[in-house]
Protein backbone atom coordinates (compact mmCIF):
# COMPACT_ATOMS: atom_id res chain seq x y z
CA UNK A 1 0.00 0.00 0.00
CA UNK A 2 2.51 2.08 0.94
CA UNK A 3 4.83 1.63 -2.82
CA UNK A 4 1.88 3.34 -4.24
CA UNK A 5 -0.14 5.15 -1.74
CA UNK A 6 2.25 7.36 0.02
CA UNK A 7 -0.24 9.16 1.49
CA UNK A 8 -3.58 8.80 1.83
CA UNK A 9 -5.37 9.32 -1.22
CA UNK A 10 -8.60 11.11 0.73
CA UNK A 11 -6.93 12.35 3.60
CA UNK A 12 -3.09 13.62 2.34
CA UNK A 13 -1.31 12.18 5.63
CA UNK A 14 1.46 10.01 5.75
CA UNK A 15 1.11 8.11 8.72
CA UNK A 16 1.05 4.55 7.08
CA UNK A 17 -1.68 2.17 7.25
CA UNK A 18 -3.52 -0.44 9.47
CA UNK A 19 -3.41 -4.12 7.91
CA UNK A 20 -6.78 -6.29 8.39
CA UNK A 21 -8.64 -9.23 7.92
CA UNK A 22 -8.09 -12.69 7.67
CA UNK A 23 -6.62 -12.84 4.05
CA UNK A 24 -5.12 -9.17 5.16
CA UNK A 25 -7.05 -7.82 2.35
CA UNK A 26 -8.28 -4.22 4.19
CA UNK A 27 -5.80 -1.27 4.72
CA UNK A 28 -7.02 1.08 6.34
CA UNK A 29 -5.52 5.26 7.08
CA UNK A 30 -3.94 5.63 10.57
CA UNK A 31 -4.89 8.99 10.41
CA UNK A 32 -8.71 9.68 8.61
CA UNK A 33 -9.66 6.14 9.51
CA UNK A 34 -10.27 5.35 5.66
CA UNK A 35 -10.32 1.54 4.46
CA UNK A 36 -10.15 0.03 1.61
CA UNK A 37 -10.28 -3.46 0.71
CA UNK A 38 -8.29 -5.50 -2.48
CA UNK A 39 -7.80 -8.60 -3.12
CA UNK A 40 -4.33 -7.74 -4.14
CA UNK A 41 -2.89 -7.14 -1.19
CA UNK A 42 -3.39 -10.61 0.02
CA UNK A 43 -0.98 -11.18 -3.20
CA UNK A 44 1.53 -9.12 -2.42
CA UNK A 45 1.67 -8.63 -6.39
CA UNK A 46 1.04 -5.78 -8.59
CA UNK A 47 -2.63 -3.86 -7.00
CA UNK A 48 -5.07 -3.24 -9.95
CA UNK A 49 -7.96 -2.26 -8.67
CA UNK A 50 -8.99 -0.99 -5.26
CA UNK A 51 -12.54 -0.82 -3.23
CA UNK A 52 -13.18 2.05 -0.31
CA UNK A 53 -15.18 -0.13 2.23
CA UNK A 54 -15.45 2.58 4.76
CA UNK A 55 -15.27 6.03 4.52
CA UNK A 56 -13.07 8.28 6.21
CA UNK A 57 -14.01 9.34 10.26
CA UNK A 58 -15.46 12.41 8.79
CA UNK A 59 -17.37 11.12 6.07
CA UNK A 60 -15.14 11.91 3.73
CA UNK A 61 -15.88 9.15 0.58
CA UNK A 62 -19.21 7.82 1.61
CA UNK A 63 -20.22 8.44 -1.86
CA UNK A 64 -17.30 6.07 -3.47
CA UNK A 65 -17.55 2.77 -1.17
CA UNK A 66 -18.48 -0.24 -2.51
CA UNK A 67 -19.54 -2.15 -4.56
CA UNK A 68 -18.28 0.43 -6.56
CA UNK A 69 -14.23 -0.40 -7.80
CA UNK A 70 -11.90 1.69 -8.66
CA UNK A 71 -8.52 1.57 -10.25
CA UNK A 72 -5.13 2.17 -8.39
CA UNK A 73 -4.73 5.43 -10.91
CA UNK A 74 -7.99 6.83 -9.88
CA UNK A 75 -7.10 7.14 -5.80
CA UNK A 76 -3.52 8.28 -7.31
CA UNK A 77 -5.20 11.49 -8.81
CA UNK A 78 -6.24 13.55 -6.42
CA UNK A 79 -8.42 15.71 -8.73
CA UNK A 80 -10.18 12.16 -9.61
CA UNK A 81 -11.14 11.84 -6.48
CA UNK A 82 -12.46 14.92 -5.64
CA UNK A 83 -14.21 15.61 -8.83
CA UNK A 84 -15.96 11.71 -8.54
CA UNK A 85 -17.23 12.53 -4.72
CA UNK A 86 -18.64 16.12 -6.12
CA UNK A 87 -20.29 14.31 -8.83
CA UNK A 88 -21.82 11.47 -6.58
CA UNK A 89 -22.85 13.89 -3.83
CA UNK A 90 -24.78 16.01 -6.89
CA UNK A 91 -26.54 12.97 -7.95
CA UNK A 92 -27.51 12.27 -4.88
CA UNK A 93 -28.82 15.47 -3.73
CA UNK A 94 -30.79 15.60 -7.26
CA UNK A 95 -32.31 11.64 -6.38
CA UNK A 96 -33.05 13.80 -2.70
CA UNK A 97 -34.83 16.42 -4.71
CA UNK A 98 -36.72 14.49 -6.71
CA UNK A 99 -37.59 12.19 -3.61
CA UNK A 100 -38.87 14.94 -1.96
CA UNK A 101 -40.81 16.41 -5.31
CA UNK A 102 -42.61 13.11 -5.60
CA UNK A 103 -43.35 13.54 -2.39
CA UNK A 104 -45.20 16.45 -2.19
CA UNK A 105 -46.81 15.58 -5.34
CA UNK A 106 -48.22 12.62 -3.97
CA UNK A 107 -51.36 12.98 -1.66
CA UNK A 108 -50.21 12.39 2.34
CA UNK A 109 -53.16 10.19 2.89
CA UNK A 110 -53.24 6.93 1.38
CA UNK A 111 -56.92 6.70 -0.22
CA UNK A 112 -58.37 3.31 -1.50
CA UNK A 113 -59.94 5.31 -4.31
CA UNK A 114 -60.51 9.71 -4.67
CA UNK A 115 -63.29 11.28 -5.04
CA UNK A 116 -62.73 12.64 -8.90
CA UNK A 117 -61.95 8.98 -10.10
CA UNK A 118 -64.80 7.75 -12.98
CA UNK A 119 -67.08 4.27 -12.21
CA UNK A 120 -64.69 2.16 -14.37
CA UNK A 121 -61.91 3.68 -12.87
CA UNK A 122 -63.57 2.37 -9.15
CA UNK A 123 -64.16 -1.23 -11.43
CA UNK A 124 -60.94 -1.28 -12.57
CA UNK A 125 -59.53 -1.15 -8.73
CA UNK A 126 -62.64 -3.56 -7.98
CA UNK A 127 -60.45 -6.21 -10.70
CA UNK A 128 -57.22 -5.39 -9.58
CA UNK A 129 -58.12 -6.30 -5.58
CA UNK A 130 -59.93 -9.39 -6.87
CA UNK A 131 -56.65 -10.53 -8.93
CA UNK A 132 -54.61 -9.67 -5.30
CA UNK A 133 -56.19 -11.84 -3.33
CA UNK A 134 -55.23 -15.21 -4.94
CA UNK A 135 -51.90 -14.40 -4.08
CA UNK A 136 -52.77 -14.19 -0.66
CA UNK A 137 -55.29 -17.08 0.11
CA UNK A 138 -54.84 -20.13 2.28
CA UNK A 139 -53.62 -22.02 -0.88
CA UNK A 140 -50.35 -19.98 -1.60
CA UNK A 141 -47.28 -21.45 -0.27
CA UNK A 142 -45.40 -19.53 2.98
CA UNK A 143 -42.58 -18.62 0.71
CA UNK A 144 -44.43 -17.42 -3.00
CA UNK A 145 -46.61 -15.41 -4.08
CA UNK A 146 -45.83 -12.04 -3.26
CA UNK A 147 -44.27 -12.39 0.21
CA UNK A 148 -40.83 -12.19 -0.62
CA UNK A 149 -38.45 -10.90 2.10
CA UNK A 150 -41.47 -10.08 4.41
CA UNK A 151 -41.37 -13.65 6.01
CA UNK A 152 -38.54 -14.63 5.46
CA UNK A 153 -37.55 -15.04 9.20
CA UNK A 154 -41.22 -15.51 10.55
CA UNK A 155 -43.21 -18.65 11.66
CA UNK A 156 -45.76 -20.76 9.65
CA UNK A 157 -48.41 -19.41 11.80
CA UNK A 158 -47.05 -15.51 11.24
CA UNK A 159 -46.76 -16.40 7.68
CA UNK A 160 -50.37 -17.31 7.63
CA UNK A 161 -51.29 -14.51 9.57
CA UNK A 162 -49.75 -12.12 7.18
CA UNK A 163 -51.59 -14.05 4.25
CA UNK A 164 -54.64 -13.91 6.16
CA UNK A 165 -54.49 -10.01 6.94
CA UNK A 166 -53.86 -9.03 3.40
CA UNK A 167 -56.73 -11.35 2.02
CA UNK A 168 -59.13 -9.56 4.45
CA UNK A 169 -57.58 -6.07 3.39
CA UNK A 170 -58.48 -6.45 -0.20
CA UNK A 171 -61.69 -8.01 0.39
CA UNK A 172 -62.14 -4.66 2.41
CA UNK A 173 -61.24 -2.56 -0.28
CA UNK A 174 -63.50 -3.89 -2.82
CA UNK A 175 -66.52 -3.50 -0.33
CA UNK A 176 -65.76 -0.28 0.45
CA UNK A 177 -64.99 0.32 -3.16
CA UNK A 178 -68.49 -1.05 -3.99
CA UNK A 179 -70.00 0.94 -1.71
CA UNK A 180 -68.80 4.02 -2.88
CA UNK A 181 -70.66 2.65 -6.27
CA UNK A 182 -73.47 2.14 -4.47
CA UNK A 183 -73.81 5.44 -3.38
CA UNK A 184 -73.32 7.28 -6.70
CA UNK A 185 -75.86 5.05 -7.94
CA UNK A 186 -78.17 5.84 -5.23
CA UNK A 187 -77.36 9.54 -5.55
CA UNK A 188 -78.09 9.61 -9.22
CA UNK A 189 -81.53 8.44 -8.56
CA UNK A 190 -82.87 10.78 -6.15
Amino acid sequence: MLKYFPTCPLCGANKGYEVSGLAKTYAQCRSCGAKWMSADFAKCKEIKEMYLSEPAYDGKGASLRMPKKYPVKFWQDSNAIENAIKAEETALSRKSANKIEIEEREPKTKLIFHPEMTDQQLKTLIKESLDEIPKWDYGSTIYGKGLGSLISNTSFAEATTIRLLRAILEQNKILIIQNELLRRALSKTT
